[in-house]
């Protein structure tokens, strides 16, 4: 039998062990799981990390493997690793036996109606920090042996994150962008125009002023900046004419040096709540412009995985109580 024939009968007897073995903690075989970690790392000590095994075994493994299958997965120069196309090819059916050995447990525990399992979730600044955690906490509160990994970054690493299969869901600031990605709309948003407490300005301004401003702006590639670049230039602003203090890769950092200078920031409304009741910031309309904004849910294009679609309709049907 030749290397596609190996492939094709180390993909089936996986199937079996899978379907034999279902009731276990992961259905796939453990040289499997140990090469899909190595070859998403490329670094068989941080694959040894995720998986609690020691850097020898994974190595070990990688090599029976390869022996088993009669091909060579990896190109070792240098102490660094690089796929071959048989592994590249592995690595791809690995996603396809992990998306379904996921779908076959989420359907198991359908039928028991308990569910337990990870869920990787990424977000945005915004959402990470002022808007998903009351929803994760009332839906770990439904589903307590759900576990959720939640990572952040701003909305360009989380698209990225997500086209990678490294999360199965996210929740992002910025517009849809990648053919990849499926979009959908799932909370309105404001930013407005915000300074501390005890800035002597006016309570309003008129958009022509903005320039003569000093701002604390987020930086490039946050969904943040891009929403405010693209509604100034509608209002025939460029986000080059405001006077850059200093740039600052989130909304809390940016809130915490506003209370300490006459700066000002164009924030999302959902992350001043508290500093609003507190008293510590402000909010300065501008005269004819108003910046608003969808935030949206995404998955991967095609059908979202189980446990990330429950999510999904769980904050659906409860973010009216946010805040």
């Amino acid at each position: 039998m030749g290397k596609g024939g190996n492939l094709l009968r180390i993909g089936n007897r996986f199937a079996i062990f899978a379907v034999e073995h279902i009731e276990t903690r992961t259905m796939l075989d453990h040289k499997l799981t140990i090469f899909y970690y190595t070859a998403k790392y490329q670094n068989t000590t941080r694959a040894a990390e995720a998986l609690r095994l020691t850097q020898p075994a994974v190595s070990k493994s990688i090599k029976e493997l390869e022996t088993e299958l009669g091909i060579t997965l990896f190109n070792r120069e240098r102490g660094r690793l690089a796929l071959t196309a048989a592994g590249e090819y592995l690595l791809a059916k690995s996603e396809d036996l992990r998306e379904a050995e996921r779908k076959i447990t989420f359907g198991l525990q359908q039928l028991k109606d308990t569910f337990s399992g990870t869920i990787y979730v990424g977000a945005s600044t915004t959402l990470a920090q002022y808007i998903l955690p009351a929803l994760l906490a009332q839906f770990r509160r439904k589903y307590p042996k759900i576990n959720i990994n939640l990572i952040s970054g701003n909305t360009a690493q989380i698209e990225q994150t997500l086209l990678a299969c490294d999360i199965q869901v996210a929740f992002i600031e910025g517009t849809p962008s990648q053919p990849d990605i499926h979009y959908i709309p799932f909370i309105e948003d404001e930013i407005v125009l915000v300074t501390r407490s005890g800035n002597p300005c006016p309570e309003s301004l008129p958009k022509e002023a903005l320039p003569r401003l000093d701002f604390a702006l987020r930086e490039k590639g946050s969904g943040t900046y891009n929403v405010i670049q693209r509604q100034l230039a509608q209002a025939g602003i460029s986000i080059d004419e405001l006077r850059r203090q200093i740039v600052i890769g989130s909304s809390e950092g940016i809130k915490q040096y506003l209370k300490y200078s006459d700066c000002h920031a164009l924030i999302s409304v959902f992350a001043i709540r508290n500093e609003l009741a507190a008293g510590t910031l402000k909010i300065v309309d501008i005269e004819g412009l108003e910046i608003t904004r969808t935030l949206y849910a995404i998955h991967r294009q095609g059908q979202p995985d189980p446990y990330a679609e429950m999510l999904l309709r769980f904050c659906e049907a409860n973010k009216n109580k946010i805040g």
